[in-house]
C-alpha cells in the first residue's frame, strides 16, 4: 500500500469547502450532464496537489462496485488538480495494478528525467521480491510487469517475473518472459537454461535439448547445463 494511503480515517472521502480528498487506488465519481464521470485515482503528488487518474468511459448509471472491473477505460492517464473534481464522491477503493498505470509511466517517461523514474521502478521492484518471498506470486508478477512497464530494458524484473510463473506452472508465459530478457540482455546463460527447464516440463525434449546446449555454448564451466542436456538425451534414447 502506498505511503499516501489514506489521508482520511472514514471509508468515505473527506471534504472541506465541498473539495473530495481521496486516496491511491480510490474509485469516485462526479456527476453532470446526466451522466456519471468515473476516476482511479493512481498517485497523489501531495505537494502539487495533483491527481493523476485513470478515467473511464461516462455512464447514465451509477455502477456497482461489482462491474468495475468491466469499466471501460477511456483516457489512461490525466494529470489534474485535486480541486478540479466538484461534489466527487467516493465509490469504492481497489489495487492499483499493472495495466492502470501504463498511461501514467508513460507520462513519467515524456516528461521525467529517468534519476526520477528509476527508483520508483525499483520500488515496483522490491515489492515483487517481497511478494515473491511470500509466494504470493500472482501479485509478484504483477509488481514486476510495473517495474517492466516503466523500464522495459529492465531484464532482472522479466526474469523474476517468469521464474514466478515457473513457480505457477505457467511454462509457456514464462518462455515468452525468458525470450523477451533475452533481447535485452542477449547471451543470458540464466535465461536460456531456465527456457530449457521450462520445455523440459512440457515434454518438449527437442526443444529443451537445443536451449541447454545453447546454455552451454554460452558458458562450458557451468555444470548444470550439461547435466540437463544428459538428461534429456536420455529421454530422447540419445545419450
Amino acid at each position: 500500500m502506498s505511503i499516501f494511503k489514506r489521508l482520511f480515517s472514514t471509508k468515505t472521502a473527506g471534504q472541506s469547502n465541498g473539495q473530495s480528498y481521496f486516496s491511491e487506488g480510490d474509485i469516485f465519481y462526479t456527476h453532470f450532464d446526466n451522466q456519471y464521470h468515473i476516476y482511479k485515482l493512481l498517485v497523489f503528488v501531495i505537494d502539487l496537489e495533483c491527481y493523476h487518474v485513470l478515467g473511464y468511459k461516462p455512464l447514465d448509471t451509477l455502477p456497482s462496485t461489482k462491474n468495475i472491473d468491466s469499466l471501460t477505460v477511456a483516457v489512461y492517464h490525466s494529470p489534474i488538480d485535486k480541486n478540479g473534481f466538484k461534489n466527487a464522491k467516493l465509490l469504492t477503493n481497489d489495487k492499483i495494478s499493472s495495466k492502470d498505470l501504463i498511461g501514467y509511466h508513460e507520462y513519467l517517461r515524456q516528461m521525467k528525467e529517468p534519476n526520477y523514474y528509476i527508483p520508483i521502478a525499483n520500488e515496483y521492484y522490491q515489492a515483487g521480491l517481497r511478494l515473491t518471498e511470500e509466494k504470493r506470486h500472482y501479485d509478484a508478477i504483477d509488481s514486476y510487469s510495473k517495474a517492466v512497464d516503466l523500464m522495459p530494458d529492465f531484464f532482472e524484473a522479466i526474469d523474476n517475473r517468469a521464474f514466478c510463473k515457473m513457480d505457477l506452472g505457467q511454462w509457456a508465459g514464462a518462455i515468452e518472459d525468458f525470450q523477451e530478457s533475452l533481447e535485452v540482455n542477449p547471451n543470458s546463460l540464466l535465461a536460456e537454461f531456465s527456457i530449457g527447464e521450462c520445455y523440459l516440463k512440457m515434454d518438449n525434449y527437442q526443444k529443451a535439448k537445443e536451449q541447454f546446449e545453447k546454455a552451454i555454448a554460452i558458458d562450458q564451466t557451468h555444470q548444470a547445463p550439461k547435466d540437463f542436456l544428459k538428461k534429456v538425451n536420455e529421454l530422447l534414447g540419445t545419450s
